[in-house]
């Protein structure tokens, strides 16, 4: 599955976890934090993540990129682009 995501939609903290939740289609027990999402990315079986406006993102966003790093890192199946 191949996912774009735009990380101008990521630079809150409550939006973002609402539009990840949306976008990954994370299952309903998601916790809305890091924590959670690291825990439903490293459970994924395959995913393709293309990641949009990246640089002109705001810090909150580059928090959520290192935890999709993290993620990809541990999980095999997870591929990020972008």
């Amino acid at each position: 599955m191949r996912i774009v995501l735009d990380a101008l939609c990521m630079e809150e903290k409550e939006t973002a976890h609402t539009y990840l939740k949306e976008k990954l289609r994370l299952p309903d027990y998601y916790g809305g934090n890091l924590d959670a999402l690291y825990d439903c990315l490293t459970d994924e079986e395959e995913m393709e993540i293309e990641v949009e406006n990246r640089e002109q993102a705001g810090k909150y966003f580059l928090r959520i990129w290192n935890v999709l790093l993290d993620a990809a890192e541990e999980n095999e199946g997870l591929q990020l682009i972008g």
